[in-house]
């Protein structure tokens, strides 16, 4: 054992090179490390001692220190940073051909199988030897020495010191276009910013990181980290905020530190703004929320934004006759609308709320007024246009998104055109897109939100459409019409379909069509008692019966909705098996794991969606396409998504999930012709009326739900949505009060 770390004198950092003779010492837990190396120019062994991962007797190494004196063992180089120059061992060298384009785990074993450790001097200087080995062909050849001559410089170096790390090189890129030539520094001396700048390295990346560099686990800056990563895990649960018991107890579970050193860094938070402190209205339970600042300030600019829109004077439309099959609440929705700079309009399927739209955009015609529709889904957009004959687009199209930054051409700075702006699916804005949205307009738009607000609320962060209901509602004098309409009309009412989803609503049991009414029927229930057999009897119903008792296409017309990724009943392993009865004898290409291995295959014909947005192909999380093109040796894909193509090389298919199966949440704003749904105890964190109510009314022309009838039945129970923990509301209310002084009167419609 070491008797203590030395330290060496202050001064500039020397750079010493050379080869790793042996390992003197090296402790896992702590990463001290003594090592005896081969230096140019040095007689004898040179003795280094710092903190490292631990490397490899034989391999070159490049580390920065200081030469100081040890009192018992004598001369010694002090690292502060040790670099492997480049893969040395079989293991490292398989790691880095990963990252290559077109070779997959077992390629990258049988090329370091013939070359050992001189494969990487092969690559520089005799590539076609490559060619021995079996199963590599010219075209995969080329595209390897072209990715090796690129991959020269520095990133080569952040990747010889992420495998050092036991990190995967593949985010050296990524640190490369973030950092420029600070990158290795931001690396080694300020793990945790990387968390907070760099796509791809979460809190759990940096804290490896940081541990394998020895940074001092009770750190301020380790405690800070976690704290603002305990914040922004909450995000995956739709919260904008967290209580400070709950934030404090989900902190010590990540960061498994005492309380005193938690709090100190909560103080530190606050006092440099990154954390922001808000009390609720008096009794509330509890009566504080921690913010992290952007979302505290979202919530700011939106409510105020919101409020000046709806709070201005201004010209009511002239509605003029309306058409006589209007009921008399559709009548008083589009004159309550025609009258407002902001009004919501809420109900379920069927009950007109399309009808009230359409009305509402011949009103604004009339009046001179142009129109500006949009939905949060390519898909919910689409559906726009078919029932009201007007062009309509994704809300992140609207406000015309750049792709090279994300950022949205018109914002508070540069605001939308003036006019009637109309968002359907409004449930589905998160906080950060609904204030996007909202800054971008003035006092020369009205803005119409469209949506059910009885549906499960945004995947993203906040609860926006419910907490502006709310709110609206409950201001003493509010100057935001919430129009609710509950009566349903034309054919839908004598579906069995919306009249199970209602019957879910008012916590009611469910009333399937008898199975004699073959494919005259709507809604169908099927018992499984477990996850097997509800897996067998959904992939059967999906691959074969529904097809041939109702005609739909199996790959585009029918959805599999499930609660939850993983199981036997969830989207992941439905995916996987009607994959296999689709598509599974068709060319695919492989897409990498999270750490080079292999990850999954998409193939020619695949149902795919996309799951983040990319601002650059112009294709937004959530948007569903097929397969349509596969070039495996240049490792490209293109998706068609309704029209639009878009072409992904394979380190970029990580964005691409099947989707024969996807998930409840992921389905809100879409419609399909067939549904099928999974529902088993075992979905029991998960089972909530707003959720079969959701999955329910996807659901067009059949709907069959699989399972446990226990599980429908405390679906059906299970009446309370998940909470989120949230502002908006408050905000909202505690401006409308200020907006009662003015006199604006309450215009609260309880309709139909």
């Amino acid at each position: 054992m070491p008797e203590r770390e030395t330290k060496p004198a202050a001064g500039d950092l020397e750079v010493l090179e050379g080869v790793i003779e042996r390992t003197v010492f090296h402790a896992p837990e702590s990463r001290w490390t003594v090592l005896r190396a081969k230096v140019a120019g040095e007689v004898a062994l040179v003795t280094l001692v710092g903190r490292s991962a631990g490397i490899e007797d034989g391999a070159d190494f490049s580390a920065h220190g200081r030469w100081a004196v040890h009192a018992t063992h004598g001369r010694q180089f002090a690292f502060e940073a040790l670099k492997l120059r480049r893969p040395t061992t079989a293991a490292q060298i398989a790691a880095r051909l990963r990252t290559y384009p077109g070779i997959k785990e077992v390629m990258a074993e049988r090329i370091v199988k013939r070359f050992g450790t001189d494969t990487l001097d092969v690559l520089d200087r005799e590539p076609r030897r490559l060619l021995e080995v079996t199963g590599l062909g010219d075209k995969t050849l080329a595209s390897i020495t072209e990715h090796h001559e690129q991959r020269q410089g520095p990133v080569v170096e952040l990747e010889n010191r992420l495998l050092e790390l036991e990190v995967s090189p593949r985010l050296a890129d990524a640190l490369n276009q973030r950092y420029h030539d600070q990158a290795m520094a931001m690396l080694e001396h300020h793990p945790y910013r990387l968390a907070r700048d760099v796509r791809g390295i979460g809190f759990q990346t940096a804290d490896k990181i940081a541990r394998a560099l020895g940074v001092d686990l009770e750190s301020n800056e380790r405690v800070d980290a976690g704290l603002l990563h305990t914040l922004e895990k909450a995000q995956s649960d739709g919260h904008c905020a967290l209580p400070p018991a709950q934030l404090l107890d989900d902190a010590r579970k990540i960061l498994r530190l005492p309380a005193p050193l938690l709090d100190a860094g909560i103080d530190r938070l606050i006092n440099e703004g990154e954390l922001i402190p808000r009390l609720r209205p008096p009794g509330s339970e509890p009566d504080e929320l921690y913010f992290l600042r952007r979302f505290d300030e979202a919530e700011d600019n939106l409510v105020a934004s919101l409020l000046e829109l709806a709070c201005t004077p201004r010209e009511p439309w002239e509605v003029g006759e309306l058409p006589e099959h209007l009921s008399p609440g559709q009548r008083r929705a589009v004159e309550a609308i025609a009258s407002s700079g902001v009004a919501i309009l809420t109900g379920g399927p069927g009950t007109g709320k399309s009808t009230v739209v359409a009305n509402v955009i011949e009103v604004a015609k009339r009046a001179g007024a142009a129109l500006l529709l949009a939905a949060p889904t390519g898909r919910a957009a689409k559906r726009l246009e078919q029932t009201t004959g007007e062009s309509a687009s994704t809300v992140h199209r609207l406000l015309e998104v750049r792709p090279d930054t994300g950022e949205f051409s018109y914002c508070a700075n540069n605001p939308l055109p003036d006019g009637l702006v109309v968002i359907d699916e409004s449930s589905m804005l998160d906080l950060e897109l609904a204030e996007a949205l909202i800054t971008a307009l003035t006092v020369n738009n009205r803005l119409l939100l469209v949506g059910d607000a009885d549906q499960l609320p945004s995947v993203g962060p906040g609860n926006v459409l419910r907490d502006l209901i709310r709110a609206a509602e409950a201001g003493a004098s509010s100057p935001i019409p919430v129009v609710r309409l509950d009566t349903i009309f034309r054919q839908q009412e004598g579906s069995t379909i919306v009249g199970n989803a209602y019957r879910v609503l008012h916590g009611q049991p469910l009333a399937p069509d008898e199975a004699s009414r073959g494919s005259a029927g709507e809604f169908f229930f099927l018992r499984a008692s477990d996850a097997e057999r509800t897996h067998a009897k959904i992939v059967e119903m999906a691959a074969e019966r529904i097809p041939s008792a109702f005609g739909f296409d199996r790959v585009s017309e029918i959805q599999v909705l499930c609660p939850m990724h993983k199981g036997q009943a969830g989207t992941e392993a439905f995916n996987r098996a009607l994959q296999q009865a689709y598509t599974g004898e068709r060319e695919g290409l492989d897409a990498p794991g999270p750490r080079g291995e292999g990850g999954r295959t998409f193939r020619l014909g695949d149902r795919v969606m996309q799951i983040r947005n990319d601002y650059e192909r112009n294709v937004f999380n959530g948007d569903i396409g097929v397969v349509t093109r596969i070039v495996a040796n240049a490792g490209m894909l293109t998706v068609n998504y309704d029209g639009h193509f878009a072409t992904y090389g394979r380190n970029e298919l990580g964005a691409l999930r099947l989707a024969y199966a996807i998930s409840i949440h992921k389905s809100q704003g879409s419609e399909f012709p067939a549904v099928l749904i999974p529902m088993l105890t075992e979905h029991h964190v998960m089972l909530r009326r707003n959720l079969l109510y959701t999955a329910i009314t996807r659901a067009r022309r059949l709907c069959v739900i699989v399972g446990d009838l226990r599980a429908i039945e405390r679906a059906v129970r299970q009446a309370d949505a998940a909470l989120r923990w949230t502002g908006l509301a408050e905000r909202t209310l505690a401006l409308l009060e200020a907006s009662a002084e003015a006199g604006v009167g309450v215009q609260a419609l309880e309709l139909d």
